[in-house]
């Protein structure tokens, strides 16, 4: 069987990340009785990763649903291949000094790293992240044997899902939104463009919001899934955060960093506003 994850380079948005990066690109439905993405909504399936780029083409999807099967199917093996993809591409990288990103949910939302770091040995230099709907998994997590994995919750046109992604910004972690335009700040914490690169979110200790450009399909929604720019979500005073988010090690230690990296994030976009 061909490998199952795909280098970074194969994405737009992970080929811009500072580290080499793996992902793994599973069938976001139900497979075989199993559904893959348990709390995706109407809008976040439409604007699926599923299809963007070379997901269009049938023979990927079709590479997709067979993974998939292999996963639901015989999910010992499945693992068993991934942690030799994932260990043989870490050591190659430690070698040279470099830590390696991992995300195993790029079209999916299961618990695979929890399954790999529950009965096998992880390379120290390897950097687990995610993106999910499930706000009880969104947080920063180190393991028992100094694993790390950072997963963003992503917010969706569900009611309540707003009231979700506050609760996990006020306990410090990260929200991804998609919007039409990037605002400066939403609901008071700062927005970074996290159409820069997909693995910003290791770069960041502190609860911000992710912000995602509306692209392909989502540029036409109409399910709340995709917030519209206004000044109404830019003003509320910060709830519980009062140092906001900035990239880790970003600015030295002086009591402005939120005005200066808010700043920067403008004159570096032209969507930011």
């Amino acid at each position: 069987m061909k490998d199952l994850l795909s280098n970074g380079n194969t994405n737009a948005k992970t080929k811009k990340n500072v580290r080499p990066t793996k992902i793994l690109y599973l069938h976001p439905s139900k497979i075989e009785g199993k559904e893959m993405c348990p709390f995706a909504s109407i809008g976040c399936r439409m604007s699926c990763l599923n299809t963007a780029g070379l997901g269009v083409m049938q023979s990927v999807q079709n590479a997709r649903i067979e993974r998939t099967k292999h996963y639901v199917l015989d999910k010992g093996k499945f693992m068993d291949k991934i942690h030799k993809e994932i260990t043989s591409f870490a050591k190659y990288y430690e070698r040279k000094g470099m830590d390696v990103a991992i995300r195993l949910n790029g079209t999916s939302d299961q618990p695979l790293v929890e399954s790999l770091v529950k009965s096998y040995e992880i390379p120290k230099n390897v950097l687990f992240y995610d993106y999910t709907k499930n706000p009880k998994k969104a947080g920063r997590r180190v393991f028992d044997d100094g694993t790390t994995y950072t997963v963003t919750f992503s917010r969706s046109e569900k009611d309540g899902s707003d009231d979700q992604s506050l609760r996990v910004l006020d306990k410090g972690g990260m929200v991804a939104i998609v919007f039409d335009k990037l605002p400066r700040t939403w609901h008071g914490y700062f927005v970074v463009d996290g159409d820069k690169r997909d693995d910003l979110m290791l770069d960041i200790d502190e609860p911000c919001v992710i912000g995602l450009l509306a692209k392909g399909k989502a540029k036409k929604d109409t399910s709340g899934f995709v917030v519209k720019y206004t000044g109404e979500h830019m003003h509320p005073k910060m709830p519980t955060a009062p140092k906001g988010c900035r990239p880790h090690g970003f600015y030295s230690k002086q009591t402005n960093l939120l005005e200066q990296y808010a700043t920067r994030n403008i004159k570096e976009s032209t969507t930011m506003v």
